[in-house]
């Protein structure tokens, strides 16, 4: 039998990587592209929050005409008017909530960016994942399919003189069915993984480059406790819920602000003038032409009475959503930590299961060569040697799912700690520029 390699197809001679793919994600991404422009809208929060703070000027401006055609004087007069206003707020808790809210919804739509960036990073890391995955069980059931074929051919030619029996044929004929099912079924998987990641990175699959696995498997770089205690502290989903806690903290700063004066400084310069149209000798006499300037400074307090109890209702509401926030941080503390856990676990567990995995395919390897030398001097069935061909299949299949289970537990856990990056993706696996040699090549 022809030497089995993990994937036997050629590659592009500039066959995309994994952070290739991500970034060519972040430049066709829709979905990336909109939580950018909404990080960008939402860091203006903290200038409008800054600006109630800040004084506020005003000017304003009028020009009447009043007509009496019948009257003895003033039969008609202009008046102008303009005024230059400027306030600034020295005492209005609500303004300060507004400021702290709009500080916290800037640095919220910062987080949220983190968030869908490192979403982005594991939908294509997925959908790569999916589609070497795919690579290597089509490959694998379409070896199969062709070493089971070549059996059908072996037993039914023994069947014809004599040397086999009927059993052998519908046991490599049930075989080779088999493997032709597991063909359809990875074909299809294969194209919807592909399908996936075109939709995400605008990459064929034909495009991607596998990845060798001549470098061993690591374990994690942090100890377990270390893990979820960083976890609880740095996960983007528990950064968000502590600005969610923070912006219950300023609806109570607004609510309380609701029950005291507020204060504010304000001043103005102004200047009216009048004329009359056709002026007469009463206009002068009663002055009907006139000038005035006035400036003011001061100070103006509004103190609230009573409001139908709307700011009570308010306060409690306020108080209410500050314990509801608080219960959504202490929750979003432990799911971190058991992400964390879980995928701690899975790069531990992988690790020893990978090892594990290439023994059952080594072990399988020789089972086969075994079982056909066996069945050469008698001691061996065909039905032996097509089960010791199914099983060893099985255990290429088994190690790329371990393999790439793996994979997945190293970029959950930098996701579980809020530190997933380039780094992470450009240390993931070995790629190469060409096929990865094979595991456990059998002749």
């Amino acid at each position: 039998m022809a030497i089995l390699g993990w994937l036997g197809a050629a590659w592009p001679a500039h066959a995309a990587n994994l952070l290739d793919a991500v970034n060519a994600a972040r430049r066709f991404d829709a979905g990336i592209g909109a939580a950018r422009n909404a990080q960008l809208a939402g860091r203006e929060k903290r200038w409008q929050g800054l600006a109630g703070l800040l004084p506020r000027a005003e000017l304003n401006g009028g020009y009447t005409k009043q007509d009496q055609p019948t009257a003895a004087y003033a039969a008609a007069v202009r008046r102008h008017s303009a005024s230059a206003t400027v306030t600034q707020p020295l005492l209005d808790l609500s303004r300060v909530a507004n400021f702290k809210r709009g500080g916290t919804l800037a640095d919220q739509a910062d987080i949220e960016y983190e968030k869908a960036s490192q979403s982005l990073i594991t939908d294509v890391a997925s959908a790569y994942f999916d589609v070497l995955f795919g690579r290597d069980v089509l490959q694998a059931a379409e070896a199969a399919r062709q070493a089971f074929h070549k059996q059908l051919d072996q037993a039914q030619a023994a069947l014809r003189i004599g040397d086999g029996t009927r059993t052998d044929v519908d046991e490599a004929r049930a075989n080779l069915d088999e493997a032709l099912a597991r063909t359809v079924s990875a074909q299809t998987d294969l194209a919807i993984a592909s399908g996936t990641l075109q939709r995400i990175t605008g990459l064929t699959a034909a495009e991607l480059s596998p990845i060798s696995w001549q470098c061993a498997p690591q374990a994690a770089s942090v100890d377990l406790a270390t893990a979820m205690d960083d976890a609880a502290r740095d996960n983007v989903d528990v950064r968000i819920a502590g600005k969610q806690l923070d912006l219950s903290q300023a609806d109570i700063v607004a609510a309380t602000g609701a029950h005291l004066p507020v204060v504010n400084l304000q001043a103005s310069y102004g200047t009216s003038w009048s004329r009359g149209a056709n002026e007469n000798g009463l206009d002068t006499v009663f002055g009907t032409t006139s000038k005035t300037r006035s400036s003011m400074i001061g100070v103006t307090v509004t103190i609230p009475l009573f409001v139908g109890g709307g700011p009570l209702s308010a306060s409690r509401e306020a108080y209410r959503r500050r314990d509801q926030a608080r219960d959504a941080l202490e929750d979003a503390r432990r799911k971190a930590r058991e992400r964390a856990r879980a995928a701690y676990l899975g790069i531990t567990n992988g690790v020893a299961l990978i090892r594990a995995q290439e023994r059952v395919l080594a072990s399988a390897d020789s089972k086969v060569k075994s079982t056909r030398l066996g069945r050469e001097v008698g001691l061996r069935t065909q039905i032996d040697e097509l089960n010791a061909e199914q099983r060893y299949f099985e255990a290429i299949r088994d190690l790329a799912d371990a393999r790439y289970r793996y994979l997945r537990a190293r970029l959950q856990l930098s996701a579980a700690l809020g530190t997933l990056g380039d780094d992470d993706v450009a240390g993931i696996g070995c790629n190469a520029d060409g096929p990865a040699p094979a595991v456990g090549p059998r002749s």
